[in-house]
């Protein structure tokens, strides 16, 4: 009797291992989704603006969004409150201030071709 509960308590106890981990991280760098659009603008010095929009498709509200940024450049201005450059060769998003679920985040910037701009870091904004 005893070995016949071995396996479903064994099986149960693993179960709840797994679900605690995916309840415990619900958002990943991969909850972030990076578009980037060509708006048909041209600046003067023949650079096209692009505008990024960085979305938070986690269920939770995220924070200290990071963006590998592959050498990006501009020949405009960009809000530091919506994109700086960070530690490490990252890019910070919205100055590291919370991001609702669903909402997006975008800026705009001119170079003479698009800059691939990838998820690198997030962190939750509190429970989830």
């Amino acid at each position: 009797m005893a070995s016949a509960l071995k396996l479903p308590v064994l099986c149960f106890f693993f179960i709840v291992i797994f679900l605690q981990g995916t309840i415990a991280q619900p958002c990943e760098a991969s909850s972030i989704k990076v578009q980037t659009f060509n708006t048909g603008t041209i600046v003067s010095g023949g650079d096209t603006v692009f505008e990024v929009e960085v979305t938070n498709v986690c269920p939770c509200a995220i924070k200290n969004v990071r963006l590998d940024g592959g050498g990006f450049a501009t020949t405009i201005g960009v809000d530091p409150a919506v994109f700086r450059a960070d530690d490490g060769g990252a890019y910070l998003v919205n100055s590291g201030q919370p991001i609702a679920s669903m909402a997006t985040v975008s800026f705009q910037y001119a170079w003479d071709h698009f800059f691939q701009l990838t998820p690198r870091s997030l962190e939750v904004d509190g429970q989830c």
